[in-house]
């Protein structure tokens, strides 16, 4: 539980817009887009989001002729994200961001302290359905190289199964002067009877709870398509798969 008086005594919103489900470039885009609206909105912000077909996605830090070998894809089949990890399937997980303006306590809170504190309340709110989680504990020498495949290599504070064997649940950081973006993932695969919906609300209740802030449902602005366009193009673009380059 985040117990810091600061928490407690700096007030926000937390806003939840609807669930939207897009192409792997479009979903980047729209995480990117909400992280520069951050200032502006002046409260945390999170949405829960679908992928129109199965995709992957991979870190930052990657290199993408390795992961191209690792998953059998070409070039243009996969997508970067603007945050780091490693190779992420997606089709049956629960995909989400999180953004928190500059300056914010969350925004403030050292980043492993952070990224346990998700994953706490997602264990929370996936035990009303029924399934145990833990989280894995952090090595005492942290490893400095880039994650591969993201859920078969966890890492500290991820969101693993019961018995700390198998993940369930991992993300990453991308810090701007906008604030903070966190993008995750929970593969929910094993369990296609579980309601998507019903999870994510129990998360948002007891992350609102916890850092006492006001869970303030907004929908989604008519400039997004226009504002995000940009964006689209760079997530889609070879310059970005390939060399970490943006267009603009």
């Amino acid at each position: 539980m985040i117990r810091p008086a600061t928490i407690h005594d700096f007030k926000m919103s937390l806003f939840h817009l609807p669930f939207r489900k897009e192409s792997a470039a479009v979903n980047m885009a729209t995480d990117m887009w909400l992280l520069s609206k951050a200032a502006l909105w002046g409260g945390i912000i999170f949405r829960r989001y679908g992928w129109d077909n199965p995709e992957i996605t991979f870190g930052y830090g990657q290199k993408a002729d390795w992961v191209c070998d690792e998953t059998g894809s070409s070039i243009d089949s996969i997508t970067r994200r603007p945050t780091g990890g490693g190779v992420v399937r997606h089709g049956t997980d629960l995909t989400y961001c999180l953004v928190a303006p500059r300056g914010s306590p969350t925004e403030q809170m050292p980043p492993m302290q952070f990224y346990g504190f998700i994953h706490e309340k997602w264990a929370e709110a996936l035990q009303v359905q029924g399934i145990e989680c833990s989280l894995m504990p952090c090595p005492q020498q942290s490893k400095s190289n880039i994650p591969g495949d993201c859920f078969k290599e966890p890492v500290g504070r991820d969101l693993m199964d019961s018995f700390g064997k198998r993940k369930i649940g991992g993300a990453a950081m991308k810090r701007t002067r906008s604030g903070m973006l966190l993008q995750g993932t929970l593969e929910l695969g094993e369990w296609p009877e579980l309601n998507h919906s019903e999870i994510e609300a129990c998360f948002l209740r007891l992350f609102a709870k916890d850092i006492s802030e006001e869970l303030c449902p907004k929908q989604w602005p008519t400039v997004l398509e226009k504002e995000r366009a940009a964006q689209v193009k760079n997530f889609q673009s070879l310059m970005w798969n390939q060399k970490r380059k943006s267009l603009g």
